[in-house]
Parts: structure tokens; C-alpha cells; sequence
């Protein structure tokens, strides 16, 4: 059964190699890309917090510091907004965050900080431009942004390409990981393509994503926990129910 991953390029090997693993054929099909910026300055000595919302976000802020300033992310409080990004701080700065919600979602998140910080402290968040407003708008935070998304060269052409190859397929899955991958990917979907997407399935990553997909009248599936993993048990669950 053919699974589309449609997350960046470097994010999609991980969920690819999941997959693989269980009898699935991936396509890797990426409708985002990540270019990140090397050439901004920070001052660390700012910020109370440092949040990050997205392993790229990790990655971004590392580009950008000298080894003395990479220490000294240690002495901030730190808060992501789920486990992969958590690892990810782990694994770079080395240190596991202070906060890391239930459940992977901003909302989640502010809450969670909401309970720790100090009605004072100012935050620092590493992102990219299209990131949601709702920790900007609800804490005393800076966005900084460190690396934005942008649509892949020949993006147009390539779905064409990928239709054909899903023509015959008795039944497909196509993934998606934030709602900006939906986005630049129904962009470029004709109405033949679309009947065809209509008839299968999509697997949204959580409720963020799920919202921005059912703009093109489309109500994805989504996972109890919001990880690739938890995409995986819902991937497994639709070929268990097509006998594939």
C-alpha cells in the first residue's frame, strides 16, 4: 500500500524507514522546504525561556550561536512542544526541556508555560514566518526567525507525476505533518486528482493540520497521540480495514 509523505525532505526519511518496516511503499514527496538563516545575532542574556515548536526551530537556533552561547542555553528554562523537538534540544544542546505538554499543540503548550512562568519573564521562540500567533499574542515573547518553509522547484510538475503513479493503485494514503504541507499541496491538485484523494485517505498529523485540510472538503483521519508513530497505528488500522 502506497503512503505519501509530504513533510520536507529531511524530515521525511525517519517516517519513510517507520513504514518500510511494516510492508508499506512511501513516496516521499516533499511540498515544503526548509532554507534556514545563518546570519542573525541573539542575545540569550534577554530571555528567561527559550521555546522551541519544531525540531527545526532547534537546528535553526544552533546555526546561529557561538559555543560559549550554546552553554548557556542550559542555564534557560525551556519548553517544545512535543517529544521529537524535546530529543531534539537533547540531543544539540543537551538538556530535555522543563515543559513538554500532553499534547503536541501550541494551545497545549502556553498552558503548560502559563502554570511555570513568571508573569515577567520574557520568552525567546525560534521559528519560522508562518508559525501561529498564539504564543506571540498570549506571553512577552520575541519571534525569531531562524529558518522559513518554501515550496519545493517544480512542485506543479511533479504532481502530475505522482497522480499517474496513484491511478492504479486500489487504495492510497497521503500524510500530512502541518498545515502548510496541505496547503502547497492542494494548490496544485486538478479535479480528476481530487476525486481521487476524495476516494481514498488522509492522515493528518493532529487537530491544526486536520483543520486546514478540511478547508478543501477533506476530513482526514487523525492519531491519538500527534507523532509519526501515532500516524503509523492509523496507517496500519486503514490497511487492516481494506484487507490489504
Amino acid at each position: 500500500m502506497k503512503v505519501v509523505i509530504t513533510r520536507p525532505k529531511e524530515r521525511a526519511e525517519a517516517f519513510s524507514t517507520i513504514l518500510k518496516k511494516e510492508n508499506f511503499d512511501p513516496i516521499i514527496f516533499p511540498t515544503l522546504k526548509l532554507e534556514y538563516n545563518k546570519d542573525l545575532k541573539i542575545d540569550l542574556d534577554e530571555y528567561d525561556w527559550i521555546i522551541f515548536t519544531s525540531p527545526s526551530g532547534v537546528i535553526g537556533l544552533n546555526n546561529i550561536l557561538s559555543k560559549k552561547e550554546k552553554e548557556n542555553v542550559k542555564d534557560k528554562k525551556i519548553a517544545a512542544i512535543g517529544e521529537k523537538t524535546a530529543k531534539m534540544v537533547k540531543k544539540i544542546f543537551g538538556k530535555y526541556p522543563d515543559i513538554v505538554p500532553k499534547q503536541y499543540t501550541a494551545e497545549c503548550l502556553l498552558e503548560e508555560i502559563k502554570k511555570r512562568a513568571d508573569k515577567n519573564d520574557r520568552f525567546l521562540v525560534p521559528t519560522t514566518p508562518s508559525t501561529r500567533d498564539i504564543l506571540k499574542n498570549n506571553l512577552n515573547a520575541d519571534l525569531v526567525f531562524v529558518y522559513k518553509s518554501v515550496e519545493p522547484e517544480n512542485l506543479k510538475e511533479n504532481m502530475e507525476v505522482l497522480k499517474e503513479t496513484l491511478k492504479n493503485e486500489e487504495r492510497f494514503i497521503i500524510t500530512f505533518t502541518s498545515g502548510l504541507t496541505a496547503k502547497n499541496f492542494f494548490k496544485y491538485v486538478d479535479d480528476e486528482f481530487y476525486q481521487m484523494i476524495k476516494n481514498n485517505y488522509i492522515v493528518a498529523i493532529g487537530p491544526i493540520t486536520a483543520k486546514v485540510i478540511q478547508k478543501f472538503g477533506i476530513n482526514p483521519k487523525i492519531p491519538d497521540k500527534y507523532t509519526i508513530e501515532g500516524m503509523l497505528e492509523v496507517i496500519k488500522s486503514i490497511r487492516r480495514e481494506n484487507n490489504i
